[in-house]
């Protein structure tokens, strides 16, 4: 009898536009409730914790991508998957990022700050991480005429089809060059602005 996998890697259309809504929807419900205002702390102080967590999910996002997802397995085998199959619907389920995000977040921040400051730290991060999977969603199947998106397309594009492993920042290229992993520009560009010999948008 086949047992069904609570975690599944690749996603039928409805799993995979949940994500985005449920994620959608927690940073919105999360926002509500703290800015009613948390006894004791003023909405200045979640807001510098909340953005705090936002510009900490950047380092985040690189070093899991860098150091997880291209050097641990069974995480590096999993995410080689999606550079062999870019635009398909490859991806951490809904319900383990939940999960990471609930374990090694705000249950520690929790701890060491009491239920609002963790809330706020976990909205920025959690925040951050939509930003993320819209951006790396787009970088795969979006094409459009803003420069920033644009440039992370390009950038990204370099991860997937470059030389050697560097550009790992997915929403800023901040880390990478902070860290020695920004990748060279490529030597020859379509007409289109992609990298040469690119596969997809990304």
């Amino acid at each position: 009898m086949a047992t069904m996998n609570p975690f599944p890697l690749e996603h039928g259309r409805i799993a995979y536009v949940a994500d985005f809504v449920l994620y959608g929807l927690a940073v919105a419900l999360m926002s509500a409730v703290l800015l009613r205002g948390a006894p004791g702390i003023s909405r200045t102080e979640i807001g510098a914790m909340a953005l705090a967590g936002f510009v900490g999910w950047t380092l985040v996002e690189y070093a899991m991508h860098r150091f997880v997802l291209h050097g641990l397995l069974p995480f590096r085998r999993w995410h080689a998957l999606h550079h062999e199959r870019p635009r398909a619907r490859i991806g951490t389920p809904t319900t383990l990022s939940m999960l990471v995000f609930l374990v090694f977040a705000f249950l520690p921040a929790w701890m060491l700050g009491g239920p609002w400051r963790a809330g706020a730290v976990t909205l920025g991060l959690v925040a951050g991480y939509l930003a993320y999977t819209l951006v790396h969603h787009g970088t795969h199947h979006w094409h459009g005429r803003i420069a920033w998106f644009n440039r992370r397309r390009r950038w990204h594009a370099l991860h997937h089809h470059g030389e050697g492993p560097s550009c790992f920042g997915v929403t800023t290229d901040f880390w990478d060059r902070v860290f020695g992993t920004a990748g060279a520009r490529p030597a020859v560009r379509a007409k289109t602005g992609k990298a040469a010999g690119c596969r997809s948008a990304g």
